[in-house]
């Protein structure tokens, strides 16, 4: 009986392996980029998840012959719903994030990537302190799924051009 069991448990693993699965949070970040300098600046709220996230992917920072340049970091917030009294009672935040891949000579060695995140919450003027909390716990998840989305699409980045692909 315990034969059996392994020899089932070898069969999921190798079906696993086969079908391309693998744990949340890890890529497989092309050696091309296994080193790399990120220009952003350091007051963006972005910086620290994903200098995290890179490092957790197995990326040494501050090295290497590839830049990841964060071109833009805005975040906004909109009223996306009133109540009836004209006052907001849902708010929506928008975080963009677009960047580039770089060589060392600047030239740009990918296509500039676009990330539009966005968080909605219902507001309630009786409730201000809850709110002001649950508004800055979504700004934070903002902020760590774009680190992380932009470490997946590193990951994708299988060839990368010498050439200057935008002026």
């Amino acid at each position: 009986m315990k034969f059996g069991n392994s020899v089932l448990c070898s069969l999921m693993i190798i079906s696993l392996t086969a079908c391309g699965f693998h744990l949340r949070g890890s890529y497989h970040i092309p050696p091309q980029l296994q080193q790399l300098n990120v220009e952003l600046s350091t007051a963006s709220p972005l910086n620290s998840p994903l200098n995290q996230r890179l490092q957790q992917s197995g990326i040494q920072l501050n090295q290497g012959e590839y830049r990841l340049v964060i071109l833009e970091d805005k975040l906004s917030k909109q009223t996306t719903n009133t109540d009836s009294r004209a006052k907001a009672a849902e708010y929506s935040l928008y975080y963009q994030v677009r960047y580039v891949l770089q060589n060392t000579e600047k030239q740009n060695v990918s296509e500039e990537r676009k990330l539009l995140l966005r968080r909605s919450y219902q507001y309630d003027t009786t409730a201000i302190v809850g709110k002001t909390a649950e508004e800055e716990t979504l700004i934070k998840e903002l902020y760590e799924e774009a680190a992380t989305q932009i470490t997946r699409q590193l990951s994708g980045f299988s060839h990368l051009s010498t050439t200057k692909t935008t002026p």
